[in-house]
């Protein structure tokens, strides 16, 4: 049965890998022996990500670069099959956030909250999906959000990129299954990341965020991560084009 949950020895490619879900995804998949292609914005959160855990250079590129440009993300899916040979897993993870009324929001606020969050996912399935297409294999795990469905004030940007994000998933999911290929999107719901601790200083949000959980809690970064071990696994084979919310019970109001 515990080899069904195994990813041992899968390439798998996080984006946003230097904080919070990434970091956490990153870690986790470590110790279960896959081979890491890590991408961050700010290379030197990978670096101590290293320190922290020891990695082993063979089984892990670590890559700086910004997921929104098209090239970087050619370039360094192109390094992660000359390093590893293939593609098995690739986790759509980096995202920004801001919150601000609609009608405040900028042009550019907007652009940059859209491609980052659903953009530089275009481009990574369209460039890791043609691998995977030829080798008829392959999991494409995307990280949404329960604002992509449900929505909240002050969230139009990212809720409109995390929106994309789900369709996107199911039309993949849709088009690659003759392929053997498993699309999904993870919808988490507030989890203990990065933003965390400036989210708590806003004291009556805070408070809201925990009474509207029926856990009554925020989530933590690893149950994000065991979710995305779990749709690595071929103990989910059979499942594709589902959006699982890790969120304590927020979607079922």
């Amino acid at each position: 049965m515990k080899e069904q949950f195994s990813i041992k020895n899968k390439v798998c490619i996080i984006t946003g890998a230097g904080k919070g879900i990434g970091r956490e995804t990153a870690r986790l998949f470590y110790g279960e022996e896959t081979l890491l292609a890590l991408i961050t914005r700010d290379k030197s959160d990978l670096n101590s990500l290293k320190k922290e855990t020891g990695f082993d250079d063979n089984r892990v590129l670590l890559y700086e670069g910004d997921v929104s440009d098209e090239e970087t993300v050619k370039r360094f899916v192109e390094e992660t099959i000359n390093k590893f040979g293939k593609i098995d897993v690739l986790i759509n993870n980096a995202g920004m956030r801001f919150r601000k009324i609609f009608l405040d929001i900028t042009t550019e606020e907007w652009n940059r909250v859209i491609n980052t969050n659903l953009n530089s996912i275009y481009f990574f399935c369209r460039e890791a999906g043609r691998h995977m297409v030829e080798q008829r294999s392959g999991r494409i795990i995307n990280i949404a959000s329960i604002v992509g469905t449900l929505g909240l004030p002050e969230l139009a940007a990212y809720g409109a990129s995390k929106g994309g994000v789900i369709t996107l998933t199911k039309c993949l999911a849709l088009e690659w299954a003759e392929y053997n290929i498993n699309v999904n999107a993870i919808a988490p719901g507030f989890c203990e990341t990065s933003y965390a601790e400036n989210f708590k200083k806003k004291t009556d949000l805070y408070k809201f965020t925990l009474e509207r959980t029926p856990q009554g809690k925020w989530g933590a970064s690893l149950d994000v991560a065991n979710a995305c071990q779990f749709l690595a696994s071929d103990a989910a084979k059979y499942i594709t084009g589902e959006v699982l919310n890790v969120d304590g019970g927020w979607s079922a109001w």
